[in-house]
Parts: structure tokens; sequence; C-alpha cells
């Protein structure tokens, strides 16, 4: 098998509590796992729309809270935890060395529960705005939110490559060429809400949401921490998903 139809399988491993098997995987499988993230992440928001769609008898508050729920139980939480893990790295530390032991440590703080906790708040609220939007917000937001950062990792280095403790150093091996590939799947996605109907201002603010967290929070850690972590890369998918449903919101 190809390595990079294998890297399908193995993404499935990485990104989700699916039981798909196949575990361990060669290094060089995990290097080309992130070319699927919005694969996985469109399929992802399409369970959510399944969800939201089978409890249309409950308020949107309901519905909004059980698929955000099912999106956390199948992937673990974990984005979520490279969010809070993050903020109470960058929100805690005065320099970097600081700054990357806080993000080794496995206990949250006041900083990572704070964020995670508004961003939950914030993540279920605009999906109550969007209301029948909702299914194409998971959709937009799961699969595009997934793309940033393998583009970032294109762009920025990763600071613990050499870390054998780092559970995202095989996976942060992937570079420009596997980031070109995700610009493509950026382009079939958005593409495919083109021809469904989504209105082109709220495709090209999705991307603009993208591009923006991408800018603002890339050059942040860049200069805090000297490149990306699998921490950052989590907070980058889970400020990129709340800036696409907030620009949805607004469009």
């Amino acid at each position: 098998m190809p390595v990079w139809l294998h890297a399908l399988r193995a993404s499935f491993t990485f990104l989700t509590r699916i039981p798909v098997g196949g575990f361990p995987y060669p290094p060089k499988t995990w290097e080309w796992i992130s070319i699927w993230f919005p694969f996985v992440g469109a399929l992802l928001g399409g369970l959510q729309t399944i969800v939201w769609l089978a409890l249309n008898d409950y308020s949107d508050p309901t519905r909004a809270i059980i698929a955000v729920m099912i999106g956390v139980l199948v992937t673990g939480g974990f984005h979520e935890d490279g969010l809070s893990d993050s903020i109470d790295a960058l929100g805690g530390a005065y320099d970097r060395n600081n700054l990357l032991r806080i993000l080794k440590d496995s206990r949250i703080g006041a900083f990572g529960a704070l964020a995670l906790i508004l961003a939950l708040m914030l993540k279920i609220s605009l999906l109550v705005d969007l209301g029948e939007m909702a299914p194409t917000a998971f959709i937009l937001g799961q699969s595009l939110s997934r793309a940033l950062p393998v583009i970032q990792l294109g762009i920025q280095p990763y600071v613990r490559r050499e870390d054998p403790e780092s559970k995202s150093r095989d996976v942060a091996r992937s570079g420009r060429l596997q980031a070109v590939i995700v610009v493509f799947w950026v382009a079939i996605l958005t593409g495919a809400g083109f021809i469904v109907g989504v209105e082109p201002m709220i495709i090209t603010g999705c991307v603009v949401a993208m591009i923006v967290v991408g800018v603002v929070f890339g050059v942040y850690v860049q200069r805090r921490a000297g490149g990306l972590t699998g921490d950052f890369m989590g907070a980058l998918q889970q400020l990129s998903e709340l800036g696409i449903l907030f620009v949805m919101v607004s469009v």
C-alpha cells in the first residue's frame, strides 16, 4: 500500500479515538498523515451534522451542546487539550524555557481552564446563532480548521522536533509538500461549498479567518517560543474553528 494511503488510516488513529487498528505505524507513515487532516475533519463535521439533524425536536442550545459533546468524545478532546495547555504556558511563562516546561506539564492551570470553558461556551453560542446554517458550519469549521496547523508546519519550524517525549514529533516532520496538498484540500472544500450554494462571502470569510488566526497566532508563538509545538497546533485548530464560526455568524 502506498505510504500516503496507509497514512489515511493512521490519521484516524492520531486525531480520533476511533479504533481503526494498524498500530504501530512506521515513522514514514506518520509524516504523511497530516495530508488527511481536513478529510478527517470533514467526516467529523458530517457526524455532528447527523446528530444535529437527528435532534430536530429539541432546542438549538441542546442540539449544539450534544453535537459539540460528540465531537469531543470522538477526538478525545485532543485539540481542546492543546488549547488549554497553550494558554497555560503562554499566560504563565515569562521566558522560552519556562514556556516549554509548562507545555510538558499534564496538569491544567487557571489560564487553561478559563480558556477551555470560554472557548466551548463561545462555540456553542455561535452554533445556536447559526441555526439552520449549523450543519454547514460543522463541516467547514471542522475541516478547514484542521488544514491550518498543517499549513503552518510548512511555514514555521517545530521547536520540539528532536524531543523524544514529543507526541507530535513524527507528524511534525511533514513540511511544505504536505502543506501544499492541504491547500488543495482547502480549495476542494471551499469549491464544494460554492457548488452546494454556500454564499461566496461566507466561503471567503472562512478563508480570511484562517489566514488571520494563522498570521496572528503564528507570529506570536514564533516570538515567544521560536516556532510551533503540538499544543500550539491544537490551539490553532480551536482558534481557527472559532474564527470560522464567528465569520459565518457575522456575514
